[in-house]
């Protein structure tokens, strides 16, 4: 049964390790996917990004390949899909995010986003599956990268949404691999406090210029990015 709604669809999440979030409906209302026609949720959790992604894409032709390495992940976002309005563009696959790379054509992905394991050693939190999801051990940021790399065609783009230390680490770790970065969103809770998260994206191709914003969470502009899923 749906337990998550937003504007045009419903979600569960009662199999996956990690519950919907606030930082899920803010970052797939940032992601652009603008003109994509395949696009990549890796680490789909409950599929939710992806679905956000779909309703955005409504009325074009595109196709969203979900993958996560958790069985309760896949099986709450096949059944996500299955009950949404775009369950012919949807797809959700158990598999790990090395694997899929190794196996995928490459140069096939316009776009890939992914809201990554961020701790570099997990906090036991009681809960083997959830801590699998939040460490890197299971995939780190150069695996991303790897990956992206091998996947990503040439104007294409990679969205990640972390916590606003490792996003630095990542950045740091991109421009090592030659990535540029294209966009950046530092995410505050309050005026004056810092970054609690930080949204970024790269992409292998020089952009003509760097976009950066400041969001605060429930102000004016986050309100306005958001207000087409929140009810």
């Amino acid at each position: 049964m749906a337990d998550f709604r937003l504007k045009q669809f419903s979600l569960t999440d009662d199999r996956c390790a990690m519950k919907i979030g606030a930082d899920s409906v803010l970052f797939g209302s940032w992601m652009d996917v603008s003109d994509a026609e395949r696009l990549l949720d890796a680490g789909c959790g409950c599929g939710i990004l992806a679905l956000m992604a779909a309703q955005r894409l409504a009325g074009s032709e595109f196709h969203i390949d979900a993958i996560d390495i958790e069985p309760g992940a896949v099986a709450d976002s096949a059944e996500n899909f299955a009950s949404s309005p775009w369950a012919g563009h949807l797809s959700a696959r158990q598999i790990s995010l090395q694997d899929f790379a190794d196996e995928a054509a490459p140069c096939s992905y316009d776009r890939i986003f992914l809201n990554p394991p961020y701790y570099d050693e997990s906090p036991a939190s009681g809960s083997a599956e959830r801590d699998t999801a939040r460490s890197t051990a299971t995939l780190s940021r150069q695996d991303i990268l790897f990956a992206a790399a091998k996947l990503l065609a040439d104007r294409g783009r990679l969205a990640l949404i972390l916590p606003f230390e490792q996003g630095k680490k990542m950045m740091l770790e991109a421009s090592l691999f030659g990535w540029f970065l294209t966009r950046q969103c530092f995410v505050k809770t309050k005026p004056g406090a810092l970054p609690k998260r930080f949204m970024l994206e790269f992409s292998p191709s020089a952009p003509s210029r760097l976009e950066t914003e400041t969001l605060v969470i429930g102000d004016e502009r986050y309100r306005e990015l958001t207000s087409g899923f929140y009810l």
